[in-house]
């Protein structure tokens, strides 16, 4: 092998750069829907285990507003790609 060659063995700085930009774009896109999901879990267990309680009904409602959020990021997520999809449609003619 020359010296000016790559080395095919080696991974380039460029596809480990390109690998930390997918795993960031995934953990901005999916990481807070994650987080609210175990967040609203753990609520619905001490829920659970709050058999008796007058709190219950309270961290049930939680729960509940834990998963609508998850529905409003996913809607506030699919309608900014509407949006810049349309951008780019309007941006190519």
């Amino acid at each position: 092998m020359r010296a000016g060659e790559a080395n095919p063995a080696v991974p380039s700085r460029k596809v480990k750069s390109e690998e930390k930009g997918r795993m960031l774009r995934a953990y901005l896109n999916y990481g807070l829907i994650a987080s609210v999901v175990v967040w609203a879990a753990i609520v619905g267990v001490m829920a659970y285990r709050l058999s008796e309680s007058p709190w219950r009904w309270a961290f049930i409602g939680l729960v509940f507003a834990g998963g609508l959020t998850v529905g409003a990021i996913l809607w506030i997520k699919k309608y900014v790609d509407r949006q810049t999809n349309a951008a780019d449609g309007r941006s190519q003619e």
